[in-house]
């Protein structure tokens, strides 16, 4: 029998024994039952009072340290639980008060508080989450009177100065606002509150404030699209080009549309004008493989491809290697090693991710060479054809190693390479190098002693 079914099978009296056996003792489980018994009229009270109790009680000289997060946001869960039973036991307004309760309470936790497991960070999501949900639901409502009051709930609550140094959290806010755009006065008043924000950041020239500007043009473009004025939003995105969300929006708008010559196009204006972010350039260069993927262009596939690839794209070398003839790549491919050894500086990862691929042991000894590091795993490609090479770079590396080890650790390690070098070189040519090693490092007693250890 589970326990369900064990307590439902209990007298009155003797559910309020064992309520009051189970909370005796123990005060996080008498607050939880406490609250859940809490009457409609002080609930939202009683819910801020909680999670301030958890807080106030793991602040330690005004600080919460991250092992005191969890701790310290338990009222925080409980209170977000309730909001979800409200939730689904049609208390949409209650939930949405509950869900500001917790969000603004937390948000100022921040200020002194270490979040680096990102715990805050998870209440905060979860309430705008109950947030979003409880107004989608409250808009099926014919109480028009409660969504007004709602909304103008949380859109009083985005602008509160908490949010000034957490702006993508007040945006967070100001998306669930656009939810009851579809009432004039709603609209209306979000629309002047827009407005009245971009106007604010507009005179500031820095990425932050392009960060606002796009966030803002984001919510007018949600509160168009949410209200059916396709042709407005439309223009909104053409207007705002410069910023990458709206030009990545127009792009994909023109591709579904089969529009590839005008999608092409913005994508090159995109990487003309982001030329110093190469991020961005190279986002619009994907979206230029895709349109001539989908057109079937060939030769512009390699080109950006190519670009891909001197790039240190790993994919990109297998898509362009399938665009080849076996008699042409391997032309490709010498110019590929060319021109990546010709570049400045390390040879990249993508340059002995090929040759391995394509099994040029050439190519792998040159890397290895230049790093003679990776000779501990890339020797088994190259010990059949250059055994000579693999002694000469991995007897100078270990020698490398030695000189510059200065504990057991590091004794230790040198060690385990040696290990790999018999492997690679032999029994014959391992002894002779520990030999080496052990008159060479005689006076560091720790030393001789792991590089007896490793001939036993």
């Amino acid at each position: 029998m589970d326990l369900q079914k064990k307590v439902s099978k209990l007298s009155k009296d003797e559910l309020v024994e064992l309520v009051l056996y189970l909370v005796e003792g123990d005060e996080d489980v008498e607050r939880k039952a406490e609250f859940k018994l809490l009457t409609p009229n002080d609930e939202v009270k009683a819910s801020k009072q909680l999670i301030r109790k958890y807080i106030n009680e793991n602040k330690r000289q005004g600080f919460i340290s991250w092992r005191n997060v969890h701790a310290a946001l338990q009222g925080a869960e409980m209170v977000l639980d309730k909001g979800r039973e409200k939730l689904v036991n049609g208390e949409e307004d209650t939930a949405i008060r509950l869900g500001i309760s917790v969000l603004s309470i937390v948000i100022d936790m921040l200020q002194y508080a270490d979040d680096s497991g990102g715990e805050v960070g998870y209440i905060v999501n979860e309430s705008i989450t109950l947030l979003k949900d409880a107004s989608s639901m409250i808009l099926v409502s014919t109480d028009l009177r409660i969504q007004d009051n709602m909304f103008q709930l949380i859109l009083k609550e985005s602008m509160q100065k908490r949010y000034d140094g957490w702006s993508n959290i007040r945006y967070e806010l100001l998306d669930v606002c656009t939810i009851y755009s579809a009432r004039v006065n709603s609209r209306r008043k979000l629309e002047e509150t827009l407005e009245k924000l971009f106007a604010d950041i507009s005179t500031i020239s820095s990425r932050s404030s392009d960060y606002d500007q796009q966030s803002i043009n984001q919510l007018q473009l949600k509160v168009l699209e949410r209200n059916g004025e396709l042709e407005k939003a439309e223009q909104l995105i053409n207007d705002n080009l410069d910023f990458d969300e709206f030009r990545k929006l127009a792009i994909e708008k023109e591709m579904a549309n089969g529009n590839y010559e005008a999608a092409l196009k913005i994508c090159e204006d995109g990487e003309e004008n982001d030329s110093d972010y190469p991020g961005l350039v190279k986002k619009w260069k994907q979206y230029r493989l895709q349109i001539y993927e989908a057109t079937e262009d060939m030769e512009k596939q390699k080109e950006v491809l190519l670009d891909f690839v001197y790039d240190n794209e790993y994919e990109a070398y297998a898509k362009l290697k399938d665009l080849y003839s076996e008699e042409e790549w391997n032309g490709v491919l010498d110019k590929i090693f060319e021109v990546l050894e010709n570049k400045s500086g390390y040879l990249p990862h993508v340059y002995v991710y090929i040759a391995k691929t394509e099994n040029r042991s050439d190519k792998v000894l040159i890397y290895c060479e230049q790093s003679p590091i990776t000779i501990v795993e890339l020797y088994p490609y190259l010990i059949n054809d250059f055994p000579d090479k693999v002694e000469d770079i991995f007897t100078k590396y270990i020698r490398f190693e030695a000189d510059h080890a200065s504990e057991r650790k590091k004794y230790r390690n040198v060690c385990r390479k040696l290990t790999v070098f018999k492997e690679a070189c032999g029994e014959s040519k391992f002894k002779g190098l520990v030999k080496e090693l052990k008159q060479t490092y005689g006076r560091k007693p720790a030393f001789v002693n792991e590089l007896e250890k490793v001939v036993r």
